[in-house]
């Protein structure tokens, strides 16, 4: 392979957005899967809820262990698990076999995350580190706008289970690329369980885990019950549903590109709009459904903010922690999931209590704490980079 080359970042491209299908694909068939099974939304959000709290629970261990496996042997093996997850989702034939079968993507999940970004950096042609970090959030994006539509579609006229196994399929390709074309990247992870401690003692690393969780939370509280939201409270069709989530997702696209041109040189207003882009997005969620623009614009305005908010902290992150990037990685993307699996459970409770259009200001205040973690972040941003080092 040629030296320099964009196609291993464009193999983990590949590979981002299909993860991201995936994970996501529950939320466009949620209410496809609760009928079929026969269970109320709220337990097939758990779903959503059961497969973020194993990434949760499962990164820091997983990637421990693997912590030493050279990173293409490692990414095939990923890839192979999540395949062999998703037969078995095609093939579920209740409601705990889908569980199970969820299970082993989240651990297939749980590595992926932890390394993608380090090993897409790591490949990437020399002074293409913003572009490497930007294609791979550009996967999960075209996600959005493609893979769950789609999904969405072939559930809506096939069955969810088809869903699955076309998601799968695609993976199968990717595996292909990765045993074809994907270079040996050796794993140069300086890490022992005995140095943990001290990654803890570091507060620069320590705030960014903390926004993480609460921006996260307060986004899933609301996003994770977008379907529902949007056909019961803001009364769009179901097609419409369909372009407003791709829009959601072309918007992750935008600001991807913005990133790759603005940082590090604006990164403080990047941070910035990430933080209070999300809080107002999320408050105004029940104002904006009055009619199919607002809430068009809203999604556009959301998404770009939470992809500004998932770029600019892993960029954060991996500048805090140099040593065990990986592992600081794994339990970036732990935390990630905490807020994942935290938010549909407490718009769960949202939907059985006051009520499916609450979700959005509950969401908002807990995402508010999250921006004074943030404010708080910035204003000893320089210090705490002095602390890091």
């Amino acid at each position: 392979m040629k030296k320099g080359s964009l196609l291993p970042v464009l193999i983990l491209t590949v590979a981002a957005f299909v993860f991201n299908t995936s994970e996501s694909a529950p939320i466009g068939l949620l209410t496809d899967i609760s009928a079929d099974l026969g269970i109320s939304e709220a337990r097939a959000g758990f779903l959503i809820s059961a497969y973020a709290w194993v990434v949760a629970i499962m990164s820091l261990p997983l990637m421990m262990a693997c912590s030493h496996v050279e990173y293409r042997k490692l990414m095939i093996g990923i890839v192979g698990l999540f395949v062999a997850s998703h037969v078995v989702s095609g093939l579920a034939t209740g409601y705990y076999m889908l569980m199970f079968s969820r299970m082993g993507v989240a651990c297939a999940h749980s590595l992926f995350w932890a390394v993608a970004t380090p090993i897409a950096v790591e490949v990437s042609p020399k002074g293409r580190r913003a572009l490497a970090m930007s294609l791979i959030m550009t996967g999960t994006s075209v996600a959005q706008i493609i893979g769950l539509p789609i999904g969405r579609m072939v559930g809506l006229a096939l069955g969810w289970r088809m869903t699955f196994i076309c998601i799968g399929s695609v993976a199968a390709i990717v595996l292909i690329l990765l045993i074809l074309a994907f270079p040996k990247v050796e794993n140069n992870t300086v890490f022992s369980v005995s140095e943990l401690p001290r990654m803890l003692r570091n507060r620069r690393l320590l705030a960014i885990y903390a926004i993480i969780v609460l921006l996260v939370t307060g986004h899933f509280t609301a996003y994770s019950y977008i379907e529902p939201f949007l056909l019961q409270i803001a009364g769009l069709p179901q097609n419409t549903i369909t372009v407003v989530l791709m829009i959601f997702g072309l918007a992750g696209i935008i600001a991807s590109a913005i990133f790759s041109k603005n940082f590090p040189s604006q990164r403080t207003v990047l941070t910035v709009v990430s933080f209070v882009g999300i809080t107002i997005g999320l408050a105004l969620l029940g104002a904006a459904s009055a009619s199919l623009w607002t809430i068009t614009a809203l999604c556009i305005f959301w998404g770009i903010a939470m992809t500004f908010m998932n770029l600019v902290f892993q960029a954060e992150l991996m500048a805090a922690e140099k040593k065990a990037t990986t592992v600081a990685m794994a339990l970036y993307s732990g935390l990630f999931n905490v807020g994942i699996g935290a938010g549909p459970v407490i718009g769960a409770w949202a939907i059985n209590g006051p009520g499916l259009h609450t979700v959005g200001y509950i969401g908002a205040a807990i995402a508010l704490v999250g921006s004074a973690v943030s404010v708080w972040f910035l204003m000893r941003g320089r210090r705490l980079e002095v602390e890091a080092r």
